[in-house]
């Protein structure tokens, strides 16, 4: 098996933008016609999604895309299944919510907790997976699945398909006729975009970024628009490919709490600071007084780093995928600065053997 960082790399410059162009690779056939016509009919009026990871992720950006656009369908997201304290048992037990439970691998097992605890559901539940246990499941109950059908995915980190997901699911959206616009000419344009969008000043920051940040902890703040789709992606990333510690927070949180860790630390801090040129002047005029506070000449701060990421882009999806690709950058270049060896962690944590390295370097000697 390749390297991690070797996959990664190849992925940032040959699959990244490619996956926005594939959003056919799904199955609809396994949907019950009953489903069927009540979606097309408008009977539901929220979407909840529930999972774990990268098979959640993507139901976050869908949700802050669609409440950008002003999409009169709610859009839910927990990630977990003890649901009871994530969401009001008004939505989960409301007759027009749609209930889409997520687990690209159909293994990981919070999905399939879920699947019994909301068997009063299932009749107004998708599950969206590649197969698996959950599939299993579905087709034992007679429950509705949309199927993953990627025609080049990476086993082990589903991150990289993201994009691609995003793609899927806004077709699967309009197809079905839950939301009333067609998104995929503005998809199928992103490669093109993010080729203008994405300049070497990216590329030169995500450099210069990684170099700050080595032997730091990342601290990644943003508006709420960006910190639930954008930074726990980023997080994902960062922990995942290039194996360092990071965290997220809200901006206004943040320098209400968190800000004071930073008032003599003696283990180095990387902020990372999204500015997005739509932020209200509050917010733009907060922002530049903590980066003066942060990057003031005092001994303070003499083991912080500063480093603003602007997002000057016009559309949500544009400054999205562009922020994106910045991370990646900026991923691969930390990843690469300490090649650290990678365990299985995620996967033996999660009880999840499907992701584990061992099972899939067996699986491949097995054909």
């Amino acid at each position: 098996m390749r390297t991690r960082m070797d996959r990664y790399e190849e992925f940032l410059s040959e699959g990244y933008r490619k996956g926005f162009t594939k959003s056919d690779e799904y199955s609809l056939d396994e949907l019950s016609d009953s489903l069927r016509d009540r979606i097309a009919a408008g009977h539901f009026k929220r979407v909840v999604f529930t999972g774990m990871g990268c098979s959640a992720i993507v139901s976050d950006v869908v949700r802050a895309f669609f409440i950008s656009t002003g999409t009169e369908v709610e859009f839910h997201v927990f990630n977990d299944y003890d649901h009871a304290y994530l969401l009001p048992s008004s939505v989960i037990d409301d007759d027009r919510t749609l209930i889409i439970l997520s687990s690209y691998s159909g293994h990981s097992l919070e999905p399939a907790r879920a699947f019994h605890a909301l068997a009063h559901a299932h009749d107004r539940m998708v599950l969206l997976t590649s197969g698996g246990r959950l599939a299993e499941l579905g087709r034992e109950a007679g429950v509705s699945i949309l199927r993953w059908e990627l025609s080049e995915p990476d086993r082990e980190y589903p991150l990289f398909h993201v994009g691609q997901y995003f793609a899927i699911l806004l077709d699967v959206f309009f197809r079905l006729g839950l939301v009333a616009r067609d998104f995929g000419d503005e998809v199928r344009a992103l490669p093109d975009h993010l080729a203008h969008d994405f300049t070497d000043v990216h590329r030169e920051l995500a450099r210069t970024a990684a170099l700050r940040s080595q032997d730091a902890n990342v601290i990644m703040i943003a508006p709420p628009v960006w910190h639930e789709s954008l930074l726990k992606l980023a997080k994902m990333h960062l922990n995942e490919i290039a194996m360092v510690p990071a965290t997220r927070n809200y901006f206004h949180e943040f320098c209400h709490s968190e800000v004071a860790t930073l008032s003599d630390p003696t283990r180095k801090h990387s902020v990372l600071v999204f500015a997005d040129a739509d932020d209200d002047e509050y917010t733009q005029a907060k922002r530049k007084n903590l980066i003066g506070l942060l990057t003031s000449d005092r001994p303070e701060n003499r083991n912080i780093e500063v480093i603003e990421i602007p997002m000057t882009e016009p559309t949500f999806m544009r400054k999205y995928f562009t922020a994106l690709e910045f991370v990646q950058h900026l991923t691969l270049a930390l990843g690469r600065a300490r090649e650290t060896q990678s365990r299985n962690l995620i996967s033996e944590a999660a009880g999840n053997p499907w992701y584990h390295g061992d099972t899939i370097l067996a699986e491949a000697a097995a054909h």
